[in-house]
């Protein structure tokens, strides 16, 4: 009809329907807007990234609970992954079974569920079976992307850093003398750690089981000063790849809060990475948190120094000095002098 103008067109110079593309300006405007809603948002789902990941890895750690107290209930209460328990067959460089070396408990695991392993007494059916536990879906963390590299043992070459360790001094087997298995499946008190008289490291023998951790995020072997790395020898001793200390001790290799301060690398990263928020290097004490397991089942998140409490890594009835701690632990926790572990 004419001298009807439609909404939206208009006469243009060069023929056409009339349309016209957007202005420079326009362009510029849009991509601000655009640039401006992503970075509303990007945080945003970063954040839920990582509550993910740390839901998963709870989950993970819910499950080895279970299978934890499904081999105990098999085994006349015994921890999985003890050197004087499922590790005990082993008393050479490397050994048959599920199991890759004294520390391991999760071959241990994986045969309880049902899952099959190479079980050769050989150095090659070692490596498969630790190339098999590191990259199973049920050990790893989704928020450990860190390669660890050969130290010692059947060489399994570089791949995914063991996701989870376990409290060392709840499975040792207390001994009065010294013996040659000191440090590998037996413990005399040498150290600043007075585990109890007879301890054998069983479930019914602990104390509170809700205060006490099977294990935890891990990352051993690390510290400020070394890279990742593990240690597949079959009598590999004071944790080989599978367990550490804790994290109150400067000893630890796994839990190590050393460059918190200073100059050095912080080496929390590792273990701790389940922090709220993007958590940057030298942050302060809890800002890195990660997900323990304890004896009753539950997984409770936990920052760097909350997680230092001496009473989750300790059997009750163990003594303990403060000689060796990180510096804030005692200070933190009111520790002095010999504690009385219950």
């Amino acid at each position: 009809m004419a001298g009807v103008h439609r909404v939206g067109h208009r006469a243009s110079r060069f023929g056409g329907d009339g349309r016209e593309g957007f202005t420079l300006i326009e362009l510029l405007v849009v991509i601000a807007i655009i640039a401006l809603v992503a970075a509303i948002l990007l945080p945003s789902l970063a954040s839920a990234r990582r509550a993910a990941q740390t839901a998963v890895c709870s989950a993970n750690q819910r499950s080895i609970g279970q299978g934890v107290a499904q081999y105990a209930n098999d085994s006349n209460d015994w921890i999985i992954g003890s050197p004087a328990g499922s590790g005990g067959h082993i008393t050479s460089a490397f050994a048959g079974g599920a199991t890759t070396q004294v520390w391991d408990f999760m071959g241990p695991l994986m045969k309880t569920w049902g899952i099959p392993l190479p079980e050769d007494a050989t150095p090659t059916a070692v490596i498969q079976r630790f190339n098999l536990i590191r990259e199973a879906k049920q050990f790893r963390c989704p928020s450990n992307d860190f390669l660890a590299d050969h130290f010692g043992g059947p060489n399994a070459g570089t791949g995914p850093m063991i996701s989870y360790n376990t409290s060392r001094y709840m499975l040792f087997e207390h001994v009065a003398t010294s013996t040659p298995l000191i440090g590998i499946s037996q413990y005399n008190n040498i150290h600043e750690e007075q585990i109890p008289t007879g301890w054998s490291p069983r479930i019914t023998r602990m104390g509170d089981s809700s205060r006490k951790v099977f294990c935890a995020d891990g990352s051993r072997f690390s510290t400020v000063s070394v890279t990742p790395d593990y240690d597949l020898s079959g009598q590999a001793s004071w944790g080989g790849a599978f367990s550490d200390a804790s994290p109150y001790t400067t000893f630890t290799r796994s839990w190590d809060r050393a460059g918190m301060t200073g100059s050095g690398f912080d080496a929390r990263v590792y273990a701790f990475r389940h922090g709220i928020g993007q958590v940057r290097p030298k942050a302060p004490a809890n800002a890195f948190r990660m997900n323990l397991l304890f004896f009753d089942g539950h997984v409770q998140a936990l920052g760097d120094l909350d997680s230092a409490n001496p009473v989750y890594w300790l059997p009750a009835g163990s003594r303990l000095s403060t000689s060796a701690m990180f510096p804030d632990v005692p200070q933190y926790f009111g520790l002095s002098g010999t504690i009385n572990i219950n």
